[in-house]
């Protein structure tokens, strides 16, 4: 089955959902989505970035594409393949968040996968509108692939960079780049209309206010690079996705384009799941670094993304290609 559900939530799940329902909702609901109230979101990442660095890894800044991004590699004895990475894009609805906010994420996913992971401060809001956003990841893998050697590379990210990992898998048809090795997702925003979707509900979402996303839309097309192709992920050509892990959180208002996509991708021919967790919040991996869902969530997500780096490799070796 394409979807599994893991409804037997822990004890820590409960507090964090009530908490989220009763102070983030409403906070984020009333928030002002005018420049000032925009601008001031970057607070966010810098407090983050000085907060308790994660154990296991070692961190490097760089610029990849051109924009400020971070290497995370594991420490220690390996078996890691240094022709695969990883490229992390951060969320928080295209316009908060960024290195520091989602440095512990990134983290965790290095040390599953025992790859390296390259984490992109992308163009965001209240400067740049998505186009800008999408641009910048995709340059990013492009970089990855045609300048630093790596042959397979999975793209994975959180609500709105998940957005922006699904395009960069469409985008690379378009370029001719190779297919990414996984699509990982955590809470997706998979639907640019997501707001205004009459068949979409925010009311049993811990804290996303589908209002918000409504009054943000008009500004995710600003410039300064248009953003082309689909705002609907699932309208892509599905055949020529990679295998794709999806993880939501059940009954946020993401969770019915995360399971609609997956469920289309399976029809398609695409080895593709999604991970439903009760009693949960929107992209609960990325928050809390010792919640049991959050772990089971990177290691499920990571065995997946091993077995589809496995049978590229089989692939590779059944067609004779070689890496360079």
């Amino acid at each position: 089955m394409p979807i599994v559900h893991h409804r037997r939530p822990s004890l820590r799940s409960f507090p964090m959902w009530f908490g989220a329902r009763v102070f983030l909702k409403p906070t984020l609901a009333l928030w002002p989505v005018n420049k000032q109230g925009l601008a001031g979101l970057f607070l966010i990442d810098r407090l983050m970035a000085v907060g308790p660095k994660p154990r296991g890894v070692v961190r490097e800044q760089l610029v990849l594409a051109g924009r400020p991004a971070e290497l995370i590699m594991p420490v220690g004895p390996s078996r890691r393949d240094s022709d695969t990475a990883m490229l992390y894009l951060h969320g928080g609805a295209f316009v908060v968040c960024g290195l520091g906010t989602h440095r512990s994420i990134a983290a965790r996913m290095a040390r599953a996968c025992e790859v390296p992971v390259f984490s992109l401060e992308y163009r965001q809001l209240p400067k740049a509108g998505v186009g800008t956003s999408v641009v910048d990841a995709v340059d990013a893998y492009a970089e990855l692939i045609n300048e630093r050697g790596f042959r397979r590379v999975i793209v994975a990210g959180d609500s709105a960079g998940g957005f922006l990992a699904a395009k960069v898998v469409e985008a690379a048809v378009t370029r001719g780049l190779p297919t990414p090795a996984a699509l990982i997702g955590f809470s997706p925003l998979l639907d640019m209309d997501l707001g205004i979707h009459p068949d979409r509900s925010s009311r049993s979402d811990a804290y996303l206010p589908k209002s918000k996303m409504a009054r943000l839309a008009p500004q995710f097309d600003q410039g300064p690079v248009e953003l082309t192709g689909v705002r609907r992920i699932a309208d892509a050509d599905l055949t020529s996705f990679p295998p794709t892990v999806l993880v939501a959180a059940e009954g946020e208002m993401l969770e019915p384009d995360v399971i609609d996509l997956v469920e289309s991708l399976d029809e398609a021919g695409v080895t593709a799941v999604a991970h439903s967790y009760a009693w949960q919040v929107h992209a609960f991996p990325v928050l809390s670094a010792h919640h049991p869902e959050t772990l089971d969530a990177v290691e499920v997500t990571a065995a997946f993304a091993a077995e589809a780096i496995r049978e590229g490799k089989t692939t590779d070796e059944r067609t004779g290609k070689r890496a360079g």
